[in-house]
């Protein structure tokens, strides 16, 4: 009785459309979900998750292959699809908007940077190949990770990007925990910071040694936003910033000498070419992350000691930034580097490649 029963539901089977079927998609139609509304593209060639992906037609539209839970606006009559991550649905989250690369693109990130207080000033005036104290609320967004135990001489930054998450490096998270976070001081020694237990720390799936080195710090509570501590935007614009753009980037970190500090600094670098830095630590037989969600960045050489300004040890998780339109954001996070104050750059992680990732996270709830 089995035989003839398959033989008749067979050709029923084979009648489902092709999508339906690839997708196993067995809800009812009142029960609908992100993955009905694919489109497959007559493309030979496989997108994976992270990778860079296109829309058909003009203008031309790009886009990075996303987990379809994690990015509303790449489903839809039109979206496009890329390969499977284990059983979940990926889709091309688009990343321009027809015309060129749309840094302000409308995503939860941009829609909390809209209601974020201008702050920033002209990051031009640094002195290039030197660094420089903070100043009392300079960087309101920049906070300082507090360890326990033996490891309270452990140094890393972090910023704040909402009410109650802080980005970080995952390297300052995993081997050491931190217990709270100090914010609104450019002082390590200042009593009348704020300091906010931890409740949680997120670090990226798939970290490992020097990828995705990322991890979302969740606090107890809510963070008071005022002229001490308020939250800096998210830059999530895939192009290159241009070497012309002055950077800042800022720590309580050695200097050049292996001196300690307790005083936040702060210095001028620009971006360096992706495939240069990779050869640049290659001469030196240093290892160097593939892909392109890394960054590099340094400074002018120093007239004074022959040092090049550089992050060094203690900087790790703090932020690299630029000024846009009298707004702070938030460009790399601070991951590694070869020797303080060397020719070879500093890398940082790309915050513009890991948005959608950032605001899963930070704002799960909330998906457009």
């Amino acid at each position: 009785m089995l035989i003839p029963l398959l033989m008749r539901l067979v050709p029923q089977v084979l009648a489902l459309p092709l999508a339906l079927v690839l997708l196993g998609a067995t809800v009812p139609g009142s029960a609908r979900t992100l993955h009905e509304d694919f489109a497959y593209p007559s493309s030979t060639e496989k997108h994976y998750e992270g990778d860079d992906c296109e829309f058909p037609g003009t203008p031309r539209r790009t886009g990075v292959c996303r987990k379809a839970a994690e990015c509303r606006r790449g489903t839809g009559p039109n979206a496009v699809h890329c390969e499977f991550s284990v059983h979940d649905a990926v889709v091309c989250c688009p990343t321009s908007d027809g015309v060129g690369t749309n840094r302000f693109m409308a995503g939860i990130a941009k829609q909390e940077c809209d209601g974020f207080q201008s702050r920033s000033g002209s990051l031009a005036d640094h002195i290039a190949g030197n660094r420089n104290r903070v100043a009392l609320d300079e960087f309101p967004f920049m906070g300082h990770l507090n360890y326990g135990g033996d490891s309270s001489d452990v140094d890393c930054g972090a910023a704040l990007i909402s009410k109650r998450f802080l980005l970080t490096a995952a390297h300052c998270v995993k081997s050491f925990k931190p217990v709270s976070v100090t914010l609104g001081a450019v002082d390590k020694n200042d009593d009348g910071a704020s300091q906010y237990l931890i409740k949680q720390i997120h670090v990226h799936e798939r970290y490992k040694k020097k990828q995705n080195d990322l991890a979302v710090i969740e606090l107890q509570q809510d963070v008071m936003f005022d002229a001490h501590q308020s939250p800096i935007c998210l830059n999530n614009d895939l192009q290159d910033i241009d070497p012309a753009v002055n950077l800042t980037v800022m720590g309580w970190g050695l200097d050049g000498s292996g001196s300690r500090t307790n005083y936040l600094f702060k210095a001028t670098v620009n971006r360096v070419n992706l495939e240069q830095c990779r050869a640049m630590f290659n001469a030196v037989m240093l290892p160097f992350p593939t892909g392109d969600k890394i960054m590099c960045a340094i400074g002018e050489k120093s007239k004074v000691n022959d040092e090049y300004t550089d992050t060094c040890q203690g900087d790790s998780g703090g932020p690299l930034i630029m000024s846009v339109r009298e707004k702070f954001y938030l460009v790399g996070v601070v991951a590694f580097g070869a020797t303080c104050g060397g020719s070879t750059p500093g890398v940082y992680t790309r915050v513009s490649h890991y948005i959608d990732w950032i605001e899963q996270k930070v704002w799960g709830g909330r998906i457009l």
